[in-house]
């Protein structure tokens, strides 16, 4: 199926991974879904028993902002990609093959992980947001803001994979900006 689009071996078998794992985070995160009654009765026989501060615990809502804090750093990680692509193309740097050739390698690797990353990635956002959004909404920035984040979430996948056959006129490396960019706008609103 992958083997039209993504040459390396490597790589494919890490994404054939990444999907396995990301599977398994939207098992987990339906499961969760499916049983939010009974995390909350956990808790309602844990204020019985004294733990009064307790009273505003919200164990889906914990739950789904472990997925959006993992979910970040994921973003940030698959982002890390274009910093050293930068550094590579700095005119300063000709001079100093070793440090070109070290940031080469990085780069490599960096390239390997950059998709299984942003797959995992996008399924910890998802549970995150179908949580957020379906079952602990308000409407105020910052839940306006993570939609937002989530819509461009959705076309940076679908050019991200398109890039692969140099189909996405370089949207995904504009969406991937304006990704973080609203992702930190989230993120500290």
């Amino acid at each position: 199926m992958l083997v039209n689009w993504i040459r390396n071996k490597n790589e494919r078998k890490l994404i054939y991974l990444a999907f396995i794992v990301s599977f398994i985070i939207f098992i987990a995160g339906w499961w969760t879904i499916e049983h939010r009654s009974a995390l909350s009765t956990n808790v309602q026989s844990h204020l019985q028993n004294g733990y009064n501060h307790l009273k505003e615990f919200n164990p889906l809502k914990s739950y789904a902002k472990s997925k959006g804090s993992l979910g970040r750093l994921g973003v940030f990680t698959a982002f890390a990609i274009f910093p050293i692509y930068f550094l590579l193309r700095v005119n300063k740097l000709n001079n100093k093959k070793e440090l070109k050739k070290s940031l080469a390698k990085v780069l490599k690797w960096v390239k390997l992980l950059h998709v299984p990353i942003s797959l995992i990635t996008f399924a910890l956002i998802t549970v995150h947001s179908i949580v957020m959004t379906f079952y602990e909404w308000k409407t105020n920035a910052v839940y306006i803001s993570g939609v937002i984040a989530y819509l461009l979430l959705l076309p940076l996948g679908i050019f991200g994979f398109l890039r692969y056959k140099r189909k996405d006129k370089n949207w995904h490396y504009y969406l991937s900006f304006a990704v973080v960019i609203s992702m930190l706008i989230h993120t500290f609103i």
